[in-house]
C-alpha cells in the first residue's frame, strides 16, 4: 500500500465517495480481533477526531489508515484496491 497513492486518490473522489471510503476503513477497525494493537495515542487521536464531527476529514482519513493498518493490514490493502 502506498500512502501517497491512497490519500491522492482520496482526494480525487467526491464527498460521498470520501466518506464511504473512511466509512469502509472504519468497519475494518471496529471488526477485527486485533483492535488492541491500534497505538493508544492513534486511537485517542480517532475518538477526538469522531466527538468533534472532524473524522470524516483528510485527517480522520490518515488516522483510520494508520489504524487499520496496525491491526488489519491485509483486509486494509484488499479494500483499498478495490476501491480503485
Amino acid at each position: 500500500m502506498d500512502p501517497e497513492r491512497v490519500l491522492r486518490r482520496y482526494l480525487e473522489l467526491n464527498e460521498e465517495e470520501q466518506k464511504k471510503l473512511i466509512d469502509g476503513v472504519l468497519e475494518i477497525i471496529l471488526s477485527s480481533p486485533n483492535a488492541d494493537l491500534v497505538p493508544d495515542e492513534v486511537g485517542w487521536s480517532i475518538s477526538n477526531k469522531f466527538r468533534s464531527g472532524e473524522l470524516h476529514s483528510l485527517d480522520g482519513f490518515k488516522l483510520l489508515l494508520e489504524a487499520a493498518n496496525s491491526c488489519e493490514p491485509m483486509k486494509l490493502k484488499k479494500f483499498l484496491e478495490e476501491v480503485k
